[in-house]
């Protein structure tokens, strides 16, 4: 059974009274095959909402009700409720297996144990001929229906609902899936999306949207909820994004923000676009060479959440003057005890704020470095660019997206 079939099908009381017919069928927001709560007929241009346990059968003309109008209870409004018609049938959702966007052409059904359930929506012609009239022709066409399992779909609909319930479907996404996903909705259902996940997944995937998106995405958005976004992403991928914003917007948004990230964002905003300086993070592993092994490794549990990359650790002295570098390998295989000094690298590659982020790239390149530092002219550590911000220099647009951030 699908639900263009019970749309405008007549209703009947137990007197076999014809009542009206369905406009809508409502079903509950949670569950994995949600059951049919009621469904809503208009009957002498009033609208009711009929409780489904009050519905005695369902035939291929009519469905017949087990009391009068007058003896029923009306289903009460909740805001929790999905209407199928409204809020499904001709809108677009989330297939959650092949991450892609698809357009509700109907709605399947099916009967167990004295219930109605949703079982999947479908998105093929079959749907589409079905409500006009003409499944028989198309099924000679295309025998098969493409239909997707309502348990794999996410309606982008969904948040325009005053629901209870997070979208959990979604969160369950990669984050370059979601940014697949919104670089190909409208602008309000990209910020639906944004505002359906928590602060760091959105961070996440809003930093694997394209460039052109992202900014037409923060500029539409209230100010503190695009500051909030940006407390959440890379520092450098942050200040990219505030470069391309009016002064206006750019120094509203940095009042917002948390104090030491807009410090730090302020910083990075100093620099041109396309040196070394534009393009770091102030996020790396910062260590002195005073440390012992277990020191290093101590101090790593606590912040590697909150750094670009830890394969490499910094050896900076009191005044952040850059000293040395070990590597995650290296620190392993040493005792417990052990002082960074004693086995850290001295000879370091490192480039400069100002040098052209070419040059950059190319010096990540031929050393085959996750990550080179960057200081100024006193030799001052300032921050880190990292191998994928390399590849984003080197590599076209439409390439960018296929490099996963390995190193984070």
């Amino acid at each position: 059974m699908y639900l263009t079939e019970l749309l405008n099908k007549a209703v009947y009381d137990k007197h076999n009274e014809n009542l009206g017919k369905v406009k809508d069928v409502l079903i509950s927001s949670s569950g994995t095959y949600p059951k049919i709560e009621a469904i809503k007929i208009k009957s002498n241009g009033e609208y009711y909402f009929i409780p489904s346990k009050y519905i005695d059968q369902i035939t291929s003309e009519e469905i017949l009700l087990s009391e009068t109008l007058e003896d029923i209870r009306q289903y009460p409004k909740q805001d929790s409720i999905i209407k199928l018609s409204r809020d499904i049938l001709d809108h677009q959702v989330v297939d959650m297996e092949g991450s892609k966007i698809r357009r509700v052409n109907d709605v399947e059904i099916t009967y167990k144990n004295g219930n109605y359930f949703i079982i999947g929506v479908d998105i093929g012609i079959n749907g589409l001929f079905r409500r006009m009239g003409l499944e028989k022709i198309s099924k000679k066409l295309h025998p098969e229906n493409n239909i997707i399992s309502w348990k794999d779909i996410d309606s982008l609909d969904f948040a325009n609902l005053k629901l209870s319930v997070p979208k959990e479907k979604l969160t369950r996404l990669h984050p370059a899936d979601i940014a697949e996903i919104v670089d190909n909705l409208g602008l309000s259902d990209s910020i639906s999306i944004l505002n359906s996940l928590d602060e760091e997944a959105a961070a996440d995937a809003f930093e694997e949207i394209s460039p052109e998106k992202q900014r037409t995405i923060l500029t539409e958005m209230e100010k503190k909820q695009a500051a909030d976004l940006i407390d959440e992403m890379s520092p450098d991928d942050a200040a990219d994004l505030l470069a391309f914003l009016s002064p206006e917007k750019k120094e509203e948004i940095l009042k917002l923000m948390d104090p030491e990230e807009s410090y730090e964002l302020r910083e990075l905003l100093q620099y041109h676009e396309n040196s070394a300086g534009g393009i770091m993070t102030t996020e790396y592993a910062s260590i002195t060479k005073d440390m012992t092994t277990a020191d290093v490794i101590k101090y790593l549990r606590k912040a590697a959440h909150d750094l670009e990359t830890i394969y490499y650790m910094y050896v900076v002295s009191s005044d952040l003057k850059l000293e040395g570098v070990i590597t995650i390998r290296e620190l392993l295989l040493e005792d417990d005890d052990t002082k960074v000094e004693e086995f850290m690298i001295k000879d370091i590659i490192s480039v400069n704020v100002e040098d052209q982020e070419d040059d950059v790239a190319r010096q990540i390149a031929k050393y085959n470095l996750i990550a080179i530092p960057v200081v100024d002219d006193n030799n001052e550590m300032k921050g880190i660019v990292t191998v994928d911000d390399a590849i984003d220099i080197i590599l076209p647009t439409a390439w960018k997206k296929r490099i996963p951030k390995m190193f984070r």
